[in-house]
């Protein structure tokens, strides 16, 4: 397994959601940055396509489309 960090952008989204994500995957935190919003993932997987994949599933799993893959997770000290 390898590990990969990566953030999908997403819309806004209620706390019960977020809850649900949460509840869902212990390797994700949501966040805000200028104004958009999206959840990081620090995830194993074989391959950087599998992580991914399994994340969009994720979101999509608790009512949150995924608009956009980030190699990069956002530096919440510089919001």
């Amino acid at each position: 397994m390898n590990h990969y960090a990566f953030s999908i952008d997403i819309g806004p989204v209620a706390e019960s959601v977020v809850d649900a994500l949460y509840g869902r995957c212990d390797d994700c935190s949501v966040g805000a940055r200028s104004g958009q919003h999206y959840a990081a993932f620090d995830r194993d997987a074989e391959s950087l396509e599998q992580a991914i994949s399994a994340a969009i599933e994720d979101l999509r799993q608790v009512g949150i489309e995924p608009m956009r893959v980030e190699l990069a997770v956002p530096d919440l000290m510089a919001s």
